[in-house]
């Protein structure tokens, strides 16, 4: 099974939650909450094939709601409905009920997890038919993940599968009647993945085909052309030699210069030594 989850940003976590965390990491609990589902995931991962996609924490709501997973394959379109709820319920066409701890009573539990299953499905359906996507019918799952629950059942209105149902529920997806070809599941996944971030839409037709190569070539643009500047091979300089030209006093002048000049370097060069 394929899984696709759109790519978490990082929350910064408080130093309370940080707390929460390490006293989970210290103290063995049993599977429960997040732990169970990412379990359940695991196990239909393993057991189902290639042809299955599930797709995992999509906003399709709105920002920060998290939808239940979807599974698509060729049995057709489900929403996994993952509770984490534990006890004795009894489950008889839509009603739901639970028993209390306290009195061994069964009451009519809030909310009804089949009806809250079956709202699920239909809110994928409105959200689909809203973008004008054509889709199967939505199958409402609803699943337990913890192994703390003991349900009676007569009739239900949903499929019902508990912790050691997995197994037998994966069995089941994959001998059901096809349903979707290949095409069909990758269109569906396709969608909603772009519904959930509309920024990952690419415009087809506009450059590219369906395999996303390019269909047309960019233009290329001319190089830019650099002015020739002709530079003369023969430029007039002055006459150095006219310059550099001079007098025999001059001449003298210099020599007496360059004389005085290395005496005062001598004397100076005496005198450090001298120093020391």
């Amino acid at each position: 099974m394929k899984l696709i989850e759109p790519t978490q940003k990082p929350v910064t976590e408080g130093w309370l939650q940080k707390y929460l965390d390490r006293i989970k990491q210290l103290v063995p609990l049993t599977k429960t909450g997040k732990e169970g589902e990412e379990v359940i995931v695991a196990r239909l991962q393993r057991g189902l094939d290639n042809r299955f996609i599930m797709l995992r924490n999509l906003c399709l709501e709105g920002p920060n709601i998290l939808f239940p997973p979807i599974l698509i394959g060729p049995a057709g379109l489900a929403v996994l409905n993952i509770s984490h709820a534990r006890g004795f319920f009894k489950a008889r066409e839509d009603t739901w009920w639970m028993m209390d701890k306290s009195s061994h009573r069964y009451d009519v539990a809030r909310p009804n997890l089949m009806k809250q299953s079956q709202e699920y499905a239909s809110k994928l359906a409105a959200i689909m038919e809203a973008r004008g996507k054509s889709h199967p019918e939505v199958i409402p799952i609803l699943i337990f993940a913890s192994p703390g629950v003991n349900i009676e059942t007569t009739n239900p209105a949903i499929r019902i599968v508990l912790m050691d149902g997995i197994d037998s529920l994966i069995s089941s997806l994959l001998r059901s009647k096809e349903m979707l070809q290949a095409n069909e599941i990758n269109y569906l996944s396709d969608s909603l993945e772009v519904m959930a971030n509309p920024e990952k839409a690419i415009p087809m037709g506009e450059g590219e085909d369906f395999f996303g190569q390019d269909l047309l070539t960019p233009e290329k643009k001319p190089s830019p052309k650099i002015p020739t500047i002709n530079i003369p091979t023969q430029m007039p300089l002055p006459d150095v030699e006219h310059k550099l030209s001079f007098s025999k006093k001059q001449w003298v002048v210099l020599a007496v210069l360059l004389i005085l000049t290395i005496v005062v370097l001598l004397m100076a060069i005496l005198y450090a030594l001298s120093l020391f």
